[in-house]
């Protein structure tokens, strides 16, 4: 099995804080980055023929419900998803919200910052399965 690097990334009008609780739950084996801004965030392309081993992007958006369309509008322009992302959203959420988020390829999403122990796991599956 090939180790995986781990992409970690927290945007979002609440990031901030959320970034301060990635730092201290996860600190371990992730090295968050903190972006002000959606487009801020890397676009990478794998290449397929490179012996390199898949990296494992995760976007943690920490957003308000008033935040809301920005990550739809963002999730919705990019065309096709690289399959080695995972969109966690974080936040006060409705159910409505919840199943928009989903449809628009949001895998995981998490209202508490004490949430994070209860997915950190989920996310190191997610990451081992890319290395594959």
């Amino acid at each position: 099995m090939n180790a995986v690097q781990i992409k970690l990334w927290v945007t979002g009008p609440e990031s901030e804080r959320w970034f301060d609780a990635v730092r201290v739950l996860w600190s371990t084996d992730f090295h968050p980055e903190s972006f002000t801004s959606l487009d801020d965030i890397p676009i990478r392309k794998r290449n397929l023929r490179s012996s390199q081993p898949a990296t494992a992007e995760v976007v943690l958006w920490a957003g308000d419900q008033n935040g809301i369309h920005e990550l739809i509008q963002w999730l919705h322009s990019r065309s096709t998803q690289p399959g080695n992302r995972l969109y966690i959203a974080a936040g006060q959420w409705s159910d409505a919200e919840r199943s928009v988020l989903q449809r628009f390829g949001v895998r995981l999403i998490v209202a508490e910052l004490t949430d994070l122990i209860a997915v950190e796991h989920v996310v190191r599956e997610w990451s081992l399965r890319i290395s594959h």
